[in-house]
């Protein structure tokens, strides 16, 4: 069976309540990547491991633009608070041309959750060229296949960069009973 695409998303005002999330971000311990893990900055662990509630609903509201009006159940997903700060530079010896990379998700998202700029964004690649690069606009979700080339549009942030990543995993569409 071949694999599937995900479209490119961008969703405008995601949250509801934008302010409980923010203030939800500010009661996890970020923590730096181990030697095996490739990415910038400071990450929490999955929210699912202590919000559940808050983790379900997102993933599902994610889904439900993919998949309207169909039942649908997700394994193996996790959501993280992440933050670039200013001096964040990429690690030595790690994969040339970071901090672009592909994601072993199907389907990966990021809501940001700081005001930003172009810079504060994301880049998107087709084939190695730039495809689409999206503002850090507050509440704003960018949900795309996880095979896309992407990552930060600079790694030279002048303030702090907070966003959710999201990684969705084994997405089944259920046959309607």
């Amino acid at each position: 069976m071949k694999k599937k695409m995900f479209p490119t998303l961008i969703v405008d005002n995601f949250f509801d309540n934008i302010n409980d999330i923010i203030k939800l971000s500010k009661k996890f311990k970020y923590i730096p990547p181990n030697k095996n893990q490739n990415w910038v900055g400071l990450r929490t662990e999955s929210i699912h491991l202590n919000h559940y509630e808050v983790f379900n609903c997102i993933i599902l509201k994610i889904l439900n633009y993919y998949f309207p009006e169909r039942r649908v159940m997700y394994g193996s997903s996790f959501i993280h608070f992440h933050k670039l700060s200013p001096g964040c530079k990429k690690r030595k010896g790690k994969t040339p041309g970071f901090p672009y990379h592909r994601d072993r998700s199907p389907l990966t998202g990021i809501i940001y959750l700081s005001k930003g700029d172009m810079d504060m964004g994301t880049t998107l690649f087709n084939n190695k060229k730039q495809q689409i690069v999206v503002r850090s606009d507050l509440n704003t979700l960018l949900c795309y296949d996880g095979d896309k080339y992407h990552g930060p549009t600079t790694l030279d942030v002048k303030k702090e960069r907070l966003t959710m990543n999201i990684f969705i995993h084994k997405i089944n569409i259920l046959k309607d009973a």
